[in-house]
């Protein structure tokens, strides 16, 4: 990683239109991690990486689009350069890149059609906030995150069955596709005080757990 001063001589050294692809990515991957840190969230690696759009068909940007590509476009900010931008930040260690098949087929070439990825590394975002006016790096909040939605099942099935030792599995009835996922939000919750137990079993609601009003949490929301 660069040091502080290597960061300020790099954002100054950014043209305008790879101000605007690195904010904009920016902007996204902070979204994403509002939604998704946390005690029992996705693992980084599955969330970080942000879908540019697929490379020479414009035409998946339709209305509504959450492509990154059609939010750069809004801001005119899209050509035949867009390629040399990409370049540009990942040669500067702002940002990685690769490239995913869609599943889609080129009808006229047979060929398959493949989309931009791109994930800011750590320097990437120090050098976003500069070009923000923020702190290159941002002080630790002492206040906890927000429990994702599993996690809060978790502590729902426990307030229901207040005298019942449970498996990381009861609540939903069956055992989840990401078993070590949801390992770690046992982990967590009992790390929290409210589960105890051996995860992934014999865990139990505790008093903390007991009282927490789950319908109130930014993540909850009721089975359908």
């Amino acid at each position: 990683m660069a040091g502080a001063a290597a960061l300020v001589v790099i954002a100054a050294g950014l043209n305008e239109r790879q101000r605007a692809y690195l904010l904009a990515t920016y902007d996204e991957d902070q979204a994403r991690e509002a939604t998704h840190r946390g005690p029992g969230g996705p693992p980084a690696r599955r969330w970080r990486w942000i879908e540019y759009g697929p490379v020479g068909h414009k035409w998946l940007d339709g209305p509504g689009s959450r492509l990154l590509r059609a939010k750069l476009t809004q801001s005119g900010m899209v050509s035949q350069g867009t390629g040399a931008t990409w370049a540009a930040l990942a040669e500067r260690g702002l940002l990685t890149t690769r490239h995913e098949h869609t599943g889609l087929i080129d009808t006229r070439s047979r060929r398959a059609i493949r989309s931009l990825m791109v994930r800011l590394t750590t320097d990437g975002r120090k050098v976003a906030r500069l070009l923000r006016g923020e702190p290159p790096t941002r002080p630790r909040s002492m206040e906890p995150k927000p429990l994702s939605l599993s996690a809060l099942r978790l502590v729902a099935y426990g307030q229901q069955h207040p005298e019942e030792a449970f498996d990381f599995h009861a609540p939903w009835g069956v055992c989840p596709l990401d078993y070590l996922v949801v390992l770690g939000i046992c982990r967590g919750l009992v790390k929290r005080g409210l589960l105890a137990g051996d995860p992934p079993t014999r865990l139990r609601i505790t008093p903390a757990g007991s009282v927490l009003d789950v319908t109130q949490e930014t993540n909850w929301k009721p089975f359908a």
